[in-house]
C-alpha cells in the first residue's frame, strides 16, 4: 500500500535513505548549520520541481526568491513530523504548495499600505523629472520612517534587513555580502520584517 506513494514522484527509497532524510530534516529543525544548507540549498534551490512550481505560480523573479525563503522557514519552522512515508522532495514539494496558497489568501484579505507594505514589499524611488513630486515625497517619507525603524532593531536582523528593503539587495547578494549561509540570511529578515511590522501596526 505504501509503495503507491511513491509510483507519481520517484522510486520508493530504501530504508536507511529514508532514515536519513528524517534525520536531515530533524537535524535542519533543530538548527544543525550542515542539515539547515543542505535543506535549503538540495531541496529548494536547486530542486527543479520547486523551480518549476514557482514559475507557475508567480511571474517575477524576485517575487519567486522571496517565496523561496519564505517555503524553508515554513519546513524548518513546522511542528508537523515528517516520518518518511514518502520522499522527502515530495514532503518539500506539497509545503510549497501550501505555503504558496496561504501567501494568495493572505493576500487577497490583507490591505498593506504606507511603511508596512514597503516592510513587506521594498520599494523602488524613481529618480527622473517625470516622477510625480507627491509620489516622491511620500516614498522618501517612508524610506526615512523606515530607515529609522531599521535602525531600532536588533544588530542580528539591522543589516539585512536594511541591505533587503533599503537596498533591495537579493538574498545571495545579502549572503555574499555578510558572508553568511543563504537560510541564516532568509531567517534574519523573516525576523526582522516580524519585528518591523509590529512597529509599524503600533
Amino acid at each position: 500500500m505504501n509503495a503507491m506513494l511513491f509510483t507519481n514522484e520517484q522510486p520508493m527509497p530504501s530504508p536507511m535513505a529514508i532514515s536519513a532524510e528524517v534525520d536531515l530534516l530533524r537535524r535542519a529543525r533543530a538548527g544543525h548549520r550542515d542539515a539547515c544548507e543542505e535543506l535549503f540549498v538540495s531541496y529548494l534551490k536547486e530542486s527543479n520541481s520547486i523551480r518549476a512550481l514557482l514559475r507557475r505560480a508567480l511571474s517575477q523573479p524576485e517575487d519567486r526568491e522571496e517565496m523561496l525563503h519564505e517555503i524553508y522557514l515554513q519546513l524548518v519552522g513546522s511542528h508537523h513530523d515528517f516520518r518518511g512515508e514518502a520522499r522527502l522532495s515530495t514532503y518539500v514539494y506539497q509545503v510549497a504548495r501550501i505555503t504558496i496558497f496561504q501567501k494568495y489568501r493572505r493576500e487577497s484579505t490583507l490591505k498593506r499600505k504606507g511603511v508596512y507594505r514597503v516592510i513587506s514589499e521594498g520599494f523602488e524611488i524613481e529618480d527622473n523629472m517625470n516622477s510625480n513630486p507627491e509620489y516622491c515625497y511620500v516614498q522618501k517619507e517612508s524610506r526615512n520612517a523606515l530607515e529609522k525603524m531599521i535602525g531600532t532593531l536588533p544588530d542580528a536582523y539591522r543589516e539585512a534587513l536594511r541591505l533587503r528593503v533599503i537596498e533591495n539587495y537579493s538574498y545571495d547578494e545579502i549572503a555574499q555580502e555578510m558572508k553568511l549561509p543563504l537560510n541564516t540570511v532568509s531567517t534574519k529578515i523573516h525576523k526582522g520584517k516580524k519585528l518591523l511590522t509590529t512597529l509599524a501596526r503600533a
